[in-house]
């Protein structure tokens, strides 16, 4: 899956802009423009100009879009406020900022970022920014006059400061400077994480350019240091001229700062390659600040943003729709599946309870045959057994305890052996025997139930059934005993 996002740059003579293609294995860039204003004494009609012809040269569709403009037009102050919490630190910085500025507050855009190091305890260290609303408007209603609605509107400089910050290692730091043809701004970097930005006035190409950057730079970085509790000791400074008026500017500010000096090129140091088609030629100095903002979308990185619209929800629905409405769909084919899966399972559930209860109800009417109608098979089972260990209980009260091996060895015993006798059922009761099988006359019938009323245990023998089988040979019989 792709995600194209186009960075903006807006400066006071010219507009550059970028169009990133990010996917999962790498970025590369699509399309680039860089378009001087026509009518620099009128900067907002040559800005809506501009974005004119960006949108007419330039295919947008489906890409989100993050602005810079012009740092030089921003307040910077570092803050230390005694809690942590993000919205209470939003609720207090104007009153915080209110003495140290020239404006009133209501007139102001205000966004911080933290800056990782908070002192110990409650304390949390920031960086914030401020700039006039009515200098902010004109550049969002040109924005909007174009259908341009930007993720987020920065500070130029501040997305090649945090590409650099999140490309450097752990414990490097460095400064960067952003030129432009009347101003300059630059990034304090420690231990790769952004601590100072200061903007500063430049006077026209000359000899008194460099050595009024190298100066103020100066200035900043003593003021810095004698400040700050870090221990900040650059190791390089990197440099991005979009006036490209002055070559041999990088040897004279390596030369007074006594650091090597080197340019941001962004695309040569992440290796993004350019797969385009445009004919203008890929110039660094220009270019990298525009296509910075793009990769800070793409990456995620923390930014200061002066845009954040009343309305976030509802941009945020009528952006992803159509990708809403797809997983909505999905969220309902999978619960429909689970709940299809649910009721099949419920199924075949009650389909073993019907056989579990069909296989209790036979094993009732076998133990119970006199009962007919089963309706609870397994209450009524125990409902029985608690009677019949009731009726056990209460025979071995009121008798003499028989036992059952008692009883066999004495029908065995008295039966005699002249008789031929098989012996097919014999049920033992609390208070009765059952004593079913075959022999071979009537006489061996009464016999047996003679030599039977001769045991002790036994009160009264019946002959409940005598008759011949259907072979006629043998004589079916059944005999009662009363215990």
């Amino acid at each position: 899956m792709s995600r194209k996002v186009l960075g903006i740059d807006i400066r006071n003579q010219s507009l550059t802009a970028v169009l990133l293609n990010s996917t999962l294995r790498e970025h590369h860039v699509d399309d680039f423009i860089h378009l001087p204003y026509s009518g620099p004494d009128d900067p907002e009609r040559s800005l809506s100009a501009a974005l004119e012809t960006l949108k007419e040269r330039m295919d947008l569709t489906g890409s989100d879009c993050v602005v810079s403009v012009p740092a030089h037009q921003f307040i910077f102050r570092n803050m230390q406020v005694p809690f942590h919490n993000a919205k209470k630190i939003r609720l207090v910085l104007p009153f915080e900022l209110e003495p140290s500025l020239p404006f009133a507050v209501k007139d102001l855009a205000i966004d911080f970022q933290g800056l990782n190091n908070a002192q110990a305890g409650d304390q949390t260290d920031l960086i914030v920014a401020a700039i006039e609303k009515n200098q902010l408007a004109p550049y969002i209603e040109a924005l909007a006059a174009v259908n341009i609605d930007p993720e987020k509107l920065t500070l130029s400089g501040l997305s090649v400061a945090q590409c650099l910050a999140h490309q450097a290692d752990p414990q490097e730091d460095l400064i960067f400077i952003e030129i432009d043809d009347s101003h300059a701004t630059l990034f304090v970097l420690v231990d790769g994480r952004m601590q100072l930005i200061r903007s500063f006035p430049l006077p026209a190409a000359g000899p008194s350019r460099t050595s009024m950057l190298c100066a103020q730079t100066q200035q900043t970085l003593a003021a810095f240091q004698e400040t700050s509790p870090l221990d900040f000791e650059p190791i390089e400074a990197v440099i991005n001229d979009t006036a490209d008026a002055d070559n041999k500017m990088a040897e004279d500010i390596s030369k007074f700062l006594e650091i090597p000096v080197k340019a941001a090129s962004i695309t040569d140091r992440l290796n993004i390659p350019l797969k385009t088609d445009a004919a203008n030629e890929w110039v660094p100095g220009l270019m990298d600040n525009a296509l910075a903002l793009a990769l800070m979308e793409v990456e995620g990185y923390s930014a200061l943003n002066f845009h954040k619209g009343q309305f976030a929800a509802q941009k945020f629905l009528a952006k992803h729709k159509g990708a809403l409405i797809k997983t909505g769909i999905l969220a309902a084919a999978v619960l429909v599946l689970m709940f299809f899966n649910l009721m099949m399972k419920t199924h075949s559930l009650n389909k073993r309870i019907d056989a579990i209860n069909a296989q209790m109800t036979q094993v009732f009417k076998e133990t119970f045959p006199e009962i007919k109608s089963v309706r609870y098979p397994f209450k009524e089972m125990k409902a029985k057994m608690r009677e019949t260990r009731g009726n056990a209980a209460l025979q071995a009260e009121t008798g003499p305890h028989v036992r059952s091996i008692d009883i066999i060895n004495n029908i065995s015993e008295k039966i005699p052996a002249s008789i031929t006798v098989n012996l097919k059922r014999l049920v033992i009761q609390p208070d009765n025997v059952l004593v079913s099988g075959t022999t071979d006359t009537y006489e061996s019938v009464d016999t047996i139930k003679s030599r039977l009323e001769s045991i002790q245990q036994f009160e009264k023998v019946t002959i409940s059934s005598a008759n011949l089988d259907r072979s006629g040979k043998e004589v079916q019989f059944m005999l009662k005993v009363d215990l």
